[in-house]
């Protein structure tokens, strides 16, 4: 397995979460630094619009910002949202930032999932954010490997598309897209895409905590059907957990932050604010655990479906950068080194 970073940069207005946003950016620049310097492969930024905690709205600056920061590590996003974005734009963009990391870019993209007031505010139409989606990442696939092309489609008519220059890697970065369900395996393994797995709904919002195997199984079945392996396929999954020596301490200090994330989901997704407090959130006495106690409880979850990549999410609101190296530190390791050849 490879060790990443997820982050969304959430920087909430409330007095007891904010920080300054230029400090919030330059310490997280800071933290990554400090991370690769750990053993960290990977950093990926989510996309969303409009949020009051000014969620992160577009990777590329930050993915850009990294690439200029590290040496070796892989940067990207997770995911695109591609129904937000102009198809050839896209493409530009991320085959600049594969140019200026030298070829680090990992491309994770997707539909991205329904939330009106995103939809409402780009002013497009819900009903076909879906086949919108299918329709960019072709396109965006032409843009990479093709020197000039026409698409006529249901939502683009292009004349004359040149994308230049492209991007480092050939024929292209690699394409990662979520795989939830068995029509989504298919299309992955059919065109040899990875999947980017939003695993860490364990523990937030899963209550069975055994998806993960059922959900590994099928996709290895679709893997055979299609003759791709899991080495041209490969799997990345985020996770809510920090390693912590005191788990009810560090419980105590951040369980308020994690709460204002799942709320926070809930206003997107226009629905009640629920729970109402911290200990509600399923498994919630799963998100700090000692090294010996999240060692055992990913050897559980994963043995014999480990992924190709396992990120962390770098914080939560409220949590200090500080407080999210000694996390991550003592992850790597006391935890890391237990887990990560796991097959």
């Amino acid at each position: 397995m490879k060790l990443g970073i997820i982050s969304d940069l959430r920087n909430p207005e409330d007095p007891k979460y904010h920080r300054p946003w230029v400090q919030h950016y330059s310490q997280f620049m800071e933290l990554i630094v400090q991370l690769e310097n750990l053993g960290f492969e990977s950093v990926v930024f989510p996309e969303h619009h409009f949020e009051a905690d000014g969620y992160i709205s577009n990777p590329i600056p930050m993915m850009t910002a990294v690439a200029m920061k590290t040496k070796n590590m892989l940067v990207g996003a997770d995911l695109f949202r591609l129904p937000d974005w102009h198809p050839v734009r896209l493409a530009e963009d991320v085959a600049l930032v594969d140019i200026l990391s030298n070829g680090r870019v990992i491309f994770k993209a997707g539909a991205g999932g329904v939330y009106p007031p995103i939809s409402a505010g780009l002013g497009w139409n819900q009903r076909g954010y879906l086949s919108r989606s299918a329709e960019t990442m072709q396109i965006i696939k032409k843009c990479w490997t093709e020197e000039e092309f026409d698409w006529d489609g249901r939502h683009y008519h292009l004349k004359g598309v040149r994308v230049m220059p492209k991007p480092v890697q050939k024929p292209h970065p690699p394409i990662y897209m979520p795989a939830m369900n068995a029509k989504a395996m298919e299309r992955n393994a059919r065109e040899g895409y990875g999947c980017n797995m939003a695993a860490g709904r364990w523990s937030l919002e899963r209550e069975d905590l055994g998806w993960w195997k059922t959900w590994y199984k099928d996709w290895e079945q679709a893997l055979a059907r299609h003759g791709r392996t899991k080495e041209e396929c490969p799997v990345s999954m985020f996770v809510n957990f920090f390693c912590t020596k005191d788990p009810e301490q560090a419980w105590a200090k951040h369980k308020d932050g994690l709460l204002h994330v799942k709320h926070a989901y809930d206003r997107l997704l226009e629905q009640p604010l629920l729970p109402e407090t911290p200990e509600e959130l399923p498994h919630w006495d799963k998100v700090f655990l000692t090294p010996d106690d999240m060692v055992k409880l990913l050897r559980e979850l994963l043995d014999g479906a480990a992924p190709d990549h396992l990120e962390l999410w770098d914080n939560k609101p409220g949590m200090s950068y500080e407080d999210s190296y000694e996390f991550h530190k003592l992850f790597v390791e006391q935890v890391w080194p237990k887990i990560k050849d796991m097959a």
